[in-house]
């Protein structure tokens, strides 16, 4: 009962990655393969591909640190990955149907559901935690805490942009114009991402053996 909700979540996440990554594959195949539309929709697939790596080294990550899930952090990680896979969705290869102008706007809300969960979703809930690590948990908490905010910082961004790409009429140029410049700064928003993610790799190790150091 007490690794229940962990093993859950490794489940998810494991099964909605596996279904992302083979939709990537195929997708970019197409895209190739098509002229309709594609410089666009090869920022766009960029984009999508670095945030679900991204996610992913979050994910891994944080199962060092999560001993012990919420309900409402299993349902938000599911939403989650569900917008990850509708940003691939979203390129469909039938460029005409335009498809693609809900893009900035799932990425917004993946950025505000993954924001939430780090901000208010609350994990290892009456775990008992050894004194030599707590000094690292709350290091890591304080870091997701300053790393959530920049993600809603940057989900304002996403929708100011989502507005005008949604609603201008379908022949308007603007629309792609807009997407193919949002494309470059979600694009080094996933390269920070991972940049984070390793620094933050780095830092538990490290923490981790002075704790050993210090019960030894």
């Amino acid at each position: 009962m007490r690794d229940l909700a962990q093993n859950a979540v490794m489940q998810t996440v494991s099964l909605f990655k596996g279904g992302t990554f083979a939709l990537a594959a195929v997708l970019l195949l197409e895209i190739i393969t098509q002229q309709d539309g594609r410089i666009l929709r090869l920022l766009l697939w960029a984009a999508s591909f670095g945030l679900a790596l991204t996610s992913y080294n979050a994910w891994l990550n944080a199962s060092v640190l999560d001993f012990r899930e919420s309900v409402t952090g299993v349902v938000l990680i599911v939403v989650q990955m569900m917008c990850e896979l509708m940003l691939f969705v979203a390129l469909t290869p039938r460029f005409s149907d335009q498809a693609w102008r809900g893009w900035v706007l799932l990425y917004g809300i993946f950025l505000v559901v993954t924001a939430s969960r780090m901000v208010f979703v609350r994990s290892n809930v009456n775990v008992q935690i050894d004194r030599g690590a707590q000094p690292m948990l709350d290091t890591i908490g304080a870091t997701h805490r300053q790393a959530a905010w920049r993600l809603l910082a940057a989900s304002v961004l996403a929708f100011v942009f989502a507005v005008p790409i949604l609603f201008l009429p379908k022949e308007s140029p603007l629309p792609l114009w807009l997407s193919m410049g949002f494309a470059p700064f979600a694009i080094f928003l996933s390269l920070w991402g991972l940049v984070a993610m390793h620094q933050q790799r780095l830092l538990m190790e490290r923490m981790l053996e002075d704790a050993l150091k210090q019960s030894i």
